[in-house]
């Protein structure tokens, strides 16, 4: 008998293709109209006689039961109204560092308005010395925890301390040698410096590259100009280009911000397609409402639509053997991350902290300067991390009362820490306009899956329900 207790159940309706997605077992079901109303009359609360009753004038009995001993079965091996996950609190427990985000300096070449390190005036444009650098990858390197460690180099523009670059390469190359770990390395930057000399390096080195381009000439200048307010549009691409072919289009993505300057981002997405790139990221600019680009709660419609056109791009490009990665629409429910890897998220403040250019340490590379987010500086003698404001950061993410109950919160990662301290004012905060954002990408991520998973079975006849 079906229990009627579980009810964690997301129903949406998307391109005619009606979806069912358990939240505790991360199932997806595509159903026909039998199937919808079955599951929807269970989720409110009636019982099976009832429901039988109420269906019987639209729909065959003999069907209505078939259906009906589906559901159960599906909820007797925990692919359906499956019971919330048993965690074990110790695998919940923070991590040991393995990842940081070094601001090798704060000078930029650019004045990008959006750019949430210029804002706060406290940034001086300073450069990270030898000591700080080499005191991060031993801290890094020597702290227990996982074989694999990784180091972002962010700033500011770290294409402006090249040499700190190569030589913190080369150093925890070195360190991780010795110590039996592999280290790897990403390098996000604007391009403006990405010469041959520098391109060769990455290369030889094989350190993936983000890089920012925000779309069409006129949207990328508008809000990524030099201080002469001259637009850098021409030179990114050029030089994004140039990088791109020497590295045979692989290993790197390009990341941009989209703002309510330009609320037809799809178009910003075919541009970058044109241009030869396939591995792509826009994100939704935050920043408060009295700036005129930030997004508002009114824009929703506008962007779902939008993001309705980047999905049937990617599912046509798809079906047409010309795939393109899209980082928000990369879902793969059998395969994906464990659980407990999806329930730490970014991991800001226990897996993932940021250096500041002085050696200061923060939660995440979104914190730095932010006082109240200090967790020690490298260069103190004794050295000591504040772990406690990580795990605060870290425990806030689990406890936030709208996440505990909503259908995508195995799946966006609890949110971002940064935003809801941030921009909704505190860490056990839901920062509405970025989780409305991220559960219409999520709906679109999971159609993507059906709508592959229908093509590549031929469009034959699905049974009622029909897992995927």
């Amino acid at each position: 008998m079906l229990n009627n207790k579980n009810k964690d159940i997301h129903l949406f309706n998307y391109k005619n293709m009606k979806l069912v997605y358990d939240v505790n077992s991360g199932s997806l079901h595509r159903v026909d109209d039998l199937g919808w109303e079955l599951i929807s009359l269970i989720l409110d609360g009636l019982e099976k006689q009832e429901i039988i009753y109420r269906l019987q004038s639209s729909f065959p009995p003999e069907e209505i039961i078939s259906v009906f001993l589906q559901v159960e079965e599906m909820q007797k091996n925990n692919l359906l109204f499956s019971p919330e996950p048993a965690l074990r609190e110790e695998a919940l427990s923070p991590h040991r560092v393995k990842s940081l985000c070094l601001f090798v300096t704060h000078a930029c070449n650019l004045s990008c308005k959006y750019c949430f390190a210029r804002k706060e005036g406290n940034y001086r444009p300073v450069h990270m010395s030898s000591q700080v650098a080499q005191k991060a990858v031993d801290f890094l390197l020597e702290g227990d925890g996982p074989r694999f460690r990784e180091i972002d180099f962010f700033g500011g523009e770290p294409l402006l301390h090249f040499p700190l670059v190569k030589e913190t390469v080369n150093y925890a190359k070195k360190r991780a040698s010795l110590l039996g770990r592999e280290v790897t390395f990403t390098v996000t930057t604007n391009a403006l410096l990405l010469d041959d000399e520098v391109a060769d390096f990455l290369e030889q080195e094989n350190i993936n590259v983000i890089i920012s381009i925000d779309g069409r000439p006129q949207v990328h200048d508008l809000m990524r100009s030099r201080e002469n307010s001259r637009g850098s549009y021409t030179d990114t691409v050029c030089n994004a280009e140039n990088f791109v072919l020497k590295r045979k289009f692989d290993n790197y993505y390009i990341r941009g911000t989209y703002t309510r300057e330009n609320l037809d981002f799809c178009e910003d997405v075919k541009h970058l397609l044109n241009l030869g790139f396939e591995s792509l990221s826009l994100e939704p600019v935050i920043a408060p409402e009295e700036e005129g680009y930030a997004l508002r709660e009114e824009d929703l419609p506008r962007l779902e639509k939008e993001y309705d056109r980047v999905a049937e791009l990617y599912l046509e490009r798809k079906l047409s053997g010309r795939p393109f990665t899209f980082y928000h629409f990369e879902m793969d429910l059998e395969k994906g991350p464990c659980l407990y890897k999806r329930l730490s998220g970014c991991g800001a403040g226990t897996e993932y902290l940021a250096v500041s250019p002085g050696g200061d340490l923060y939660p995440c590379h979104h914190f730095i300067e932010e006082k109240a987010f200090f967790m020690g500086n490298l260069l103190e003698k004794p050295f000591s991390l504040r772990r406690e404001v990580g795990e605060n950061v870290f425990r806030a993410a689990r406890e936030r009362e709208k996440c505990l109950s909503c259908w995508a919160r195995y799946l966006c990662g609890m949110g971002c820490s940064a935003s809801s301290a941030l921009m909704a004012g505190g860490l056990e905060k839901n920062y509405g306009l970025g989780c409305s954002l991220q559960k219409i990408r999520l709906e679109r991520a999971l159609y993507l899956q059906a709508a592959a998973a229908v093509a590549n079975a031929g469009n034959e006849e699905l049974d009622r329900p029909h897992f995927l």
